[in-house]
């Protein structure tokens, strides 16, 4: 196996991890959280980021995995995955949701 396919085997992992990641946390989030913030539903998020991840594992199986990032397809889904990860998902995980902590606020001290 020389380098070249070492990267490019790399990259793919870490691409398909992208988009399951993604598609993962859209998942998760509330549908009311997309509209609270007035962004694209959350059906369009889930429909995107799962085609990007099924795209890339359809070409992985058609031509392999080292190769399945690299194609128009792979790199707009790789786009989509970040811009919802640095775009769309710090602003719905303002929205509301679960507090950490087993639901202590913070002015009941360190016990």
């Amino acid at each position: 196996m020389t380098v070249v396919n070492l990267v490019n085997l790399a990259l793919s992992i870490v691409t398909l991890a992208i988009k399951v990641g993604a598609f993962g946390d859209a998942v998760i989030r509330p549908a009311d959280a997309f509209k609270a913030v007035d962004k694209l539903p959350k059906a369009f998020w889930l429909i995107a980021l799962g085609l990007s991840a099924g795209a890339q594992v359809a070409t992985a199986a058609a031509i392999g995995l080292a190769g399945s990032w690299n194609g128009v397809v792979g790199l707009i889904g790789v786009v989509v995955a970040l811009v919802y990860i640095f775009g769309i998902r710090p602003l719905v995980i303002g929205y509301g949701g679960r507090r950490k902590g087993g639901g202590r606020s913070s002015s009941d001290g360190p016990w």
